[in-house]
Formats: structure tokens, C-alpha cells, sequence
């Protein structure tokens, strides 16, 4: 019987001081424990937490601890980068988890500060809040959460990111600097073709408000891309797709764009919600699924765009899927579109509700070869099975310069339809012939779009400096 307690009494010490060691173990303060396979983290009382959080997230890489837990409810922080991380880093819920990103506290010279830095790896962020105001504190650019390739050995690329349950909230235009919620592409100094990021990025069940750009990606060699059940509001720029050769899926998502009145007329932002653009740095191909979103135009400018497209420098293969999305325009937005696509081949709009007053819903042109567009013939579409009866645009369906053999079908209420051409297998059409409509259209519409799209790419380019 004494034999039998005294091997217990031995055994639990032997368990307490084997545990005290393995935290111990972990090279990190008092405020990072291990508990059993998770490493949680307790708010500093300093109240700089990026010392204790980045030693956690170390610790897991190199210990092969797949769960890093902030078990407070506020924290904050500079900047932390990690290489090779699998596993979540996550709070316990948006409302109960909030992380602060410290002003100033990032180094934005010359490239993208960032404050949650995940190089290659399996890196989930969940359930919790991230706080932003202005990072660089010299109007610089800045990502709250970056997923990389390796900047140390370029050809380490693979990086799977995800963003599940995450609300991201910045200032705005009156914060200083250029913040992005969520940024994935190659390691600044990875410049090489074979250099671009491979692997996947999921962004969520997540809020994103107030920021200058939501999610922009540029991933290589067909990687998923899945951008689903997101609500943005007020934000720059929600989702912006560039030089990418990805498999693209925007599920049911809300976006309420054009609702951002503050930024100077030249930048194009605060007017798009979604945005995909390829240069002469983009690969050879693309694909793009929207399907089941919400877009809702505030009305703050003339000109938005629920989805805006377009191709410069080389042509590339762009096949597009925008289907069963509810798009809703507004009295004070008179010369956007639903959908401006430029230059783009081979798309289906299907099953779509376009509703209220817009420029116009769907635009379809070439640009021009002289202004940096590819300038080709635009082919290969079919707008078909879409409901138009609550439409208020001054015109529905804009078939413009270069396009041929696009389809308009039947039973989708009458749309007004411009087939500037006359090439076009316009099937049903209000204006009562299957010519082109030239009295309801505005012509300005397309080059409106052209202006825009040019702007929005110069500003994406210069606050990612680009190669």
C-alpha cells in the first residue's frame, strides 16, 4: 500500500517537473506557458506583447506545436515574422480577442511593413480582432497579415495562408499610411518568374472595415484562392487580384463598395469592389468564380464598379464565372458598372439580379493598344438567364469596341442592350431590335472605365513596390 503511494507521489512529481521543464523549455517569459500541445500566451502586463507572441510562435516551429492560443482579451504589437509556422494562431473570438497593431511601429522604407509575417508554412489566423491606425507612421504601406515565400532562399515558395473569423478594422482615410488586411504573393526581393508564391490562401467568415485595401493576391501555378462569407465596408479597394495565375472562388460575400467619398480623385480607390488586373508581368492564364455575393454601391462617386477587369501589356487567358449575384446600384451612380471587363475573353454571366440605377450593368469593350491595353477582339461571352426587371440603368448590356459573337439570350426581362458593333447574337433586346441601341448608351462609360482601371493599377503598384 505505502509502495503503491509513494510511486504515485514519485510519478506526479516526475509529470510537474517534466512539464516545468518543457515550458521552461521554451526559451520564452512567464507570459507563454505549454499546456499539454498549445502554447498560450497571456497578455504582457508592459503592455508590448510582440516579444512574448513572436517567442511563442518560434517555439511552435521549432517544436513542432501546432496551436499558439492568446487566452487574454487585449494585446499589442509591432511587428513579428515567422518561417515555416503550420499550425493556427488564434484568439478566442472576434468580440473576446482583440489585437492592436502599434502606431509607428512597423518599417515601411521601401517595402511593405507588415505585422503578422508568415513565410512559407501552413499559417491559420483565427477568432479574433485586429486593431490598425497608421503602422508606419509616416505614410508608408503596410499589411496587417502577409503570407510570403522564403526572402532568405526565393525558391522556397509554397505557403498556405488562411484568415478564418477575423475582423480587421483600420481608420481609413484619416489614418497615415496605406494599410491592406491581407496580402499574399512573393517575398519582397523574389522578383524571378519562377520566384512567384505557390500554394493557397482562405479568407473566411471575416469583417473587414476601414482600411485602404481588404485582400490582394498575386499567386502562381493555379493556386486556390478562396474569398468566401466576408463582409467589407468601407474599404478602398475590398479585393484586388494582380498578375495572378490562380483559381479564384468569391462565394457570398458582402460587398458594399463605392463608399468611401475621402481619397483623391486620382487614385481610383473607394469607388471598386472587386478588382483583377494582369500586366506584362503576368503569367499566360487566370480564372475567376464569383458567385452568390452581394454588391452594394453607397452612390459616393458617379462612377462604381462592382467588378472591374482588364489586361495590359500582353494578353493572357482570363476565363471569368460571374453567377447568382445580386447587384444593387444607386441614384447617385450614374456612369459604373455591375461588371466593366477590358480586354477580357471567354466569361459567363449567368443567373445575376441587377437592380436600381447604375451607367450601366454589364460592359464589355477592348481598350486600346496606343494607351497600354491589349487591344484585341473581345469574344467568347454569353450573358444569359440574368434578371433585369428591376433594372434602372441607362443601359444593361454594352457590347462595345472589337467585340464579336457574344451572346444575349432570352427571358431576362427585356434588357436594354447596346451592341456597338453589330456583331454580336443579341436574342432579346428592349429597344425591339437586335441592332445596335445606339440612342440609349453613353459612350463615355467605357473610357470611363478605362480611366479607372489605369489609376487603380498605378496605385496598387506604387504602394506594393513592385518589381
Amino acid at each position: 500500500m505505502f509502495s503503491f503511494a509513494l510511486r504515485q507521489i514519485v510519478a506526479l512529481i516526475f509529470l510537474t517537473s517534466a512539464s516545468f521543464i518543457q515550458a521552461q523549455d521554451l526559451g520564452c517569459s512567464s507570459a507563454v506557458s505549454l499546456n499539454g500541445g498549445t502554447i498560450e500566451v497571456e497578455a504582457d502586463a508592459s503592455g508590448d506583447d510582440t516579444e512574448n507572441i513572436q517567442c511563442a510562435l518560434d517555439a511552435a516551429t521549432d517544436g513542432g506545436y501546432r496551436d499558439v492560443f492568446l487566452t487574454s482579451a487585449d494585446y499589442s504589437i509591432g511587428a513579428i515574422a515567422v518561417t515555416g509556422f503550420t499550425g493556427d494562431l488564434r484568439g478566442r473570438s472576434k468580440a473576446n480577442t482583440t489585437v492592436t497593431i502599434q502606431d509607428s511601429s512597423l518599417t515601411c522604407d521601401g517595402a511593405v511593413g507588415v505585422a503578422l509575417e508568415f513565410r512559407v508554412g501552413t499559417a491559420s489566423v483565427r477568432n479574433m480582432t485586429l486593431s490598425v491606425d497608421s503602422p508606419c507612421g509616416d505614410g508608408g504601406s503596410a499589411s496587417v497579415i502577409a503570407y510570403y515565400s522564403d526572402p532568405d532562399q526565393c525558391s522556397k515558395r509554397t505557403t498556405f495562408g488562411n484568415v478564418d473569423r477575423v475582423v480587421i478594422t483600420g481608420m481609413g482615410t484619416s489614418g497615415l499610411d496605406a494599410v491592406t488586411g491581407v496580402l499574399m504573393e512573393a517575398a519582397p526581393g523574389c522578383s524571378a518568374d519562377n520566384e512567384r508564391i505557390l500554394g493557397t490562401l482562405k479568407v473566411n467568415r471575416s469583417d473587414m472595415a476601414n482600411l485602404d485595401f481588404g485582400v490582394i493576391s498575386s499567386v502562381a501555378g493555379g493556386g486556390q484562392v478562396d474569398v468566401n462569407y466576408n463582409n467589407f465596408e468601407g474599404v478602398g479597394l475590398p479585393l484586388a487580384i494582380i498578375d495572378a495565375s490562380q483559381s479564384t472562388t468569391v462565394l457570398s460575400n458582402t460587398f458594399n463598395f463605392n463608399d468611401v467619398p475621402g481619397y483623391p480623385a486620382g487614385s481610383g480607390l473607394g469607388t471598386t469592389a472587386v478588382f483583377i488586373a494582369s500586366t506584362s508581368d503576368s503569367p499566360s492564364s487566370n480564372s475567376t468564380t464569383l458567385k452568390g455575393n452581394k454588391f452594394q454601391d453607397a452612390g459616393a462617386s458617379s462612377a462604381g464598379y462592382g467588378i472591374l477587369t482588364g489586361q495590359q501589356g500582353s494578353s493572357i487567358t482570363h476565363t471569368m464565372l460571374v453567377s447568382t449575384n445580386t447587384f444593387t446600384g444607386n441614384a447617385a451612380s450614374t456612369e459604373g458598372a455591375g461588371l466593366a471587363a477590358i480586354d477580357t475573353k471567354d466569361g459567363l454571366v449567368s443567373g445575376n439580379t441587377f437592380r436600381g440605377k447604375a451607367g450601366t450593368w454589364v460592359d464589355l469593350r477592348s481598350g486600346s493598344a496606343e494607351n497600354g491595353y491589349v487591344g484585341g477582339s473581345v469574344t467568347g461571352w454569353a450573358i444569359v438567364a440574368n434578371d433585369f426587371s428591376a433594372s434602372q440603368a441607362t443601359t444593361d448590356v454594352l457590347l462595345g469596341t472589337r467585340t464579336s459573337g457574344i451572346v444575349v439570350g432570352k427571358n431576362q426581362d427585356l434588357p436594354i442592350v447596346d451592341d456597338q458593333t453589330g456583331n454580336n447574337d443579341v436574342l432579346e433586346s428592349s429597344s425591339g431590335s437586335w441592332k445596335s441601341n445606339w440612342g440609349s448608351a453613353r459612350g463615355t462609360l467605357g473610357a470611363d472605365a478605362r480611366t479607372r482601371f489605369d489609376q487603380q493599377l498605378q496605385t496598387l503598384m506604387a504602394v506594393r513596390n513592385r518589381r
